[in-house]
Order: structure tokens, then C-alpha cells, then sequence
């Protein structure tokens, strides 16, 4: 086990908290006591402070716990106890005069671009909660746990329950956010031409590539009735972006120069993932391209994120995290073939596509 697993980030402030264990001075038992203890519960304590909207109540001043407990509709005491629990870990700030936000609890503000806001939530959702509490029977049994515990696939069960579809929505919004910054760094969109978004969700990430390139137009394409979440709220998207419902593994429209698949094959088994694969190589013309932003598993012992969030594929979805490696397989089944492997500044890697 690596020695900086339980060292959690902490904001640059000396009373914003401090790494929960000592690496240097802990034992194996008491390190994995760590993980057990706290980063499960951390997770709870993180979805209790995005649902109170406690980053959003304190904005930029120091509250009283008496004044934030008041507009959190929270017992006073018990919020103590939770802000307590979270400023040990940077996640905000506790003192005499009260409480504050730091540079980790301010990602949970939900009007800011870059919000970790509706992530947070989903984390710490029902769906999150039962699936990963037989995270054992998906190692022993075929097929998503989810499907096992709510007699649906996940997708399905999204179609039909309005309150969840909005809680991952926002979630997959929330996680664009910083995707946007991730790819304008990593890769020139200036002569992408017309870009077309597969599989989009509520079109954030595409919105904010159009805001950062005046003379680009997109499209973004999604299942009917998240099309339909979109019309809801075309007002906070670029004025230059249109939509179209559709199926991916039915048919990809022809016409535009740049498509994008971002979190999209990690959803999906092998053979669903080349049929995707196929029906984008349909769709290109023979100088058009395809970028490709998904978590690439490594091959050592480090802390990975991509190694835990394929967990949440193996416990949701048919789908899984792949190395390099494994996408070039794929790509190859579907006559496509990597042109550039981009390490972008955050979790991503953007795989530039072209048809061979």
C-alpha cells in the first residue's frame, strides 16, 4: 500500500487541516484503520455538505455555527460535529469566529463552472450506496449488480426516474467541468472544424469548448429524453450549439468534421464499445477525426483513480476503465487507428482518432 493513500489534500492554510495520518509514523494497522474509518464515511460527509448547500451559505464570509445551523435548517450541535470532521481534512475552515470556506470545500458551490457540486451528490447516492455494498456479489456473478438490485439496466432505470436522471446529470455536468479546462489545454480546437458531441449529457462540456472558439459550431447528441432536459435549459448553453436526439448504436449522423466521445466507452462492454466505434468510423469523412477523453488504467501499484472508478463500471454498467493498449485493440476492430496519445493536466487522456 502506497504511503500516500491516506494522505487526503488540504487547503493552503495552516488551520484548514492536516493530512489524517502521519505516514511516517503510523503502522500498516493503523493505516488501513484510516481507510476503513474514514474515507467511506468522508464520502457521506461530503454528499450531507452539497445537499445542505453549506458552501453555498457561507460564499465568501466567516458565519456563526448559530447563523449557518439557521439557514441550513440544521441542530447546531450536529452540524458542529460534521464541519468538524470535514475541516480536519481541508474541507472547510473552523475557528474561533466561526466557519469559512477553503480552496476544497468551494468546488461544492454550485454556480461556479467548475462545481464538484452535483458529483458530490451523486456519490453519495442510494444507487452508489447498494450497489457498492455488494460490490463481493459482482466479483463472484456475471453482470452489474444494479441490474440485480433494481430489475433494470442502469440507463433504463434513468429513463424512468426523473429525480435520479437529474442527480447523474448534474453529476456528469459537474464532472465536465473541469474536463473543458483538461481539453482546451491538451488539444487546439481551433481548426476542428464542426464538432459534434456523441452521447453529450446536458452539453456542458461541448458549450464550454464553443465558448473558448467563437468561430466553431457544434452539435450535441443524447438519448431523446435527456434532449429534452437540454431544451429546459438552452439558455446556459453557447448560442452556437445545437442538438439532436438519437441512439449511438443505431446511427452516428454524417456531416461533421471533429466527433467527440467523452466518458462514453467506459460505459460499455467490448462489443458494445466497437459497435460505437463503428458507427462514429461511419459517420467520418476520410480527413475527419475523432477524440477520444477517457481515465487510461497504468500498470504499476500507484494510486490510480481510473483503477477505482472501473469498480464503479464493474458494480453499474457492462463497462470498464482500459489502457492503451486495449483501446488500440478496439479502435482497430473498427477500423480506426490512434493518431496522438495526449496526457491532459488532469485525470484524462485524450486519444485523437483518425480511420486508417
Amino acid at each position: 500500500m502506497s504511503d500516500t493513500l491516506v494522505n487526503f489534500p488540504v487547503a493552503n492554510d495552516q488551520s484548514a487541516g492536516q493530512p489524517f495520518i502521519d505516514p511516517m509514523h503510523s503502522t500498516p494497522r493503523n493505516k488501513l484503520l484510516a481507510l476503513l474509518g474514514m474515507q467511506s464515511l468522508l464520502v457521506h460527509s461530503l454528499t450531507a455538505a452539497a445537499r445542505l448547500k453549506l458552501a453555498d451559505i457561507i460564499g465568501e464570509q466567516t458565519l456563526t455555527l448559530a447563523s449557518l445551523a439557521e439557514q441550513a435548517r440544521c441542530r447546531p450541535e450536529a452540524l458542529r460535529r460534521l464541519l468538524r470532521a470535514l475541516a480536519s481534512c481541508g474541507i472547510f475552515c473552523e475557528s474561533e469566529e466561526g466557519y469559512r470556506n477553503t480552496p476544497l470545500s468551494a468546488m461544492l458551490v454550485t454556480d461556479r463552472p467548475d462545481s464538484l457540486h452535483g458529483w458530490a451528490c451523486f456519490m453519495g447516492s442510494e444507487q452508489v450506496n447498494r450497489c457498492f455494498e455488494q460490490l463481493d456479489v459482482a466479483l463472484a456473478e456475471d453482470g452489474p449488480v444494479f441490474d440485480k438490485i433494481y430489475g433494470q439496466s442502469f440507463f433504463d432505470y434513468l429513463g424512468q426516474q426523473p429525480e435520479a436522471r437529474n442527480v447523474f446529470a448534474s453529476a456528469m455536468t459537474s464532472y465536465s467541468a473541469s474536463g473543458i479546462e483538461d481539453a482546451l489545454a491538451a488539444f487546439d480546437f481551433s481548426q476542428a472544424g464542426k464538432l459534434f458531441d456523441i452521447g453529450s449529457g446536458l452539453g456542458a462540456f461541448l458549450s464550454g469548448i464553443l465558448d473558448a472558439n467563437p468561430q466553431l459550431e457544434g452539435t450535441i447528441f443524447d438519448l431523446p429524453e435527456v434532449i429534452a432536459e437540454v431544451e429546459k435549459r438552452a439558455d446556459r448553453l453557447n448560442p452556437r450549439l445545437s442538438w439532436q436526439g438519437g441512439n449511438f448504436f443505431s446511427h452516428i449522423p454524417a456531416g461533421a468534421d471533429t466527433y467527440i466521445l467523452r466518458h462514453v466507452l467506459h460505459d460499455w462492454s467490448d462489443e458494445q464499445a466497437r459497435l460505437i466505434l463503428s458507427q462514429c468510423r461511419q459517420a467520418m469523412h476520410a480527413d475527419g477525426q475523432l477524440l477520444i477523453f477517457e481515465h487510461l488504467l497504468t500498470g504499476n501499484n500507484q494510486p490510480d483513480y481510473a483503477k477505482f472508478l472501473d469498480l464503479v463500471m464493474l458494480t453499474f454498467l457492462s463497462g470498464r476503465e482500459r489502457s492503451e493498449a486495449e483501446y488500440r485493440q478496439l479502435l482497430e476492430q473498427a477500423d480506426l487507428r490512434i493518431d496522438r496519445v495526449i496526457k491532459t493536466p488532469g485525470f484524462h487522456t485524450l486519444l485523437v482518432v483518425k480511420p486508417r
